[in-house]
């Protein structure tokens, strides 16, 4: 299984002129098929238990080459960035009180407006934001213990 990634991380690189060097694969390795949307400090923890001497800075950096070449999208958050191995079209739910990113099969009823962009569309992002059924739950079970004298 390993070596069919690693095969597969060769040819991604070959074909975009990056090097194919360890920590990069170690990247690869962690994100890729990877669906929590993990942001780079989470990367890092993963990667360094397996590879010690890779730096957060190198792991944002690498992140981001696998931005620009289309290997992971880049979800913008106000306070940070999280990296998404689906590249097709779909949609994110994003908690607005734990943060938790899910995915969700973008519906075919929604009518985008590509036609009216002035450019060339990249990418497609609908992304639903509100709270999630845990916290939800939580802020219930909250309430209910609260006493309203």
């Amino acid at each position: 299984m390993k070596e069919q990634k690693y095969q597969k991380f060769s040819e991604i690189c070959k074909k975009n002129g990056l090097k194919c060097t360890s920590q990069r694969f170690a990247v690869y390795d962690f994100i890729a098929d990877n669906l929590t949307h993990p942001d780079v400090n989470s990367v890092w923890s993963q990667v360094k238990k397996n590879s010690p001497a890779i730096t957060r800075e190198s792991v944002y950096r690498i992140l981001n080459e696998f931005v620009s070449v289309g290997i992971i999208y880049r979800l913008d958050h106000v306070t940070s960035a999280c990296y998404d191995s689906q590249t097709g079209p779909h949609g994110h739910f994003i908690c607005e009180t734990c943060g938790e990113i899910t995915d969700f099969a973008m519906p075919s009823e929604v009518t985008l407006p590509i036609d009216s962009v002035n450019g060339k569309v990249r990418h497609i992002e609908l992304r639903i934001t509100g709270i999630c059924d845990k916290c939800n739950q939580v802020k219930t079970l909250n309430n209910k213990g609260e006493n309203h004298d």
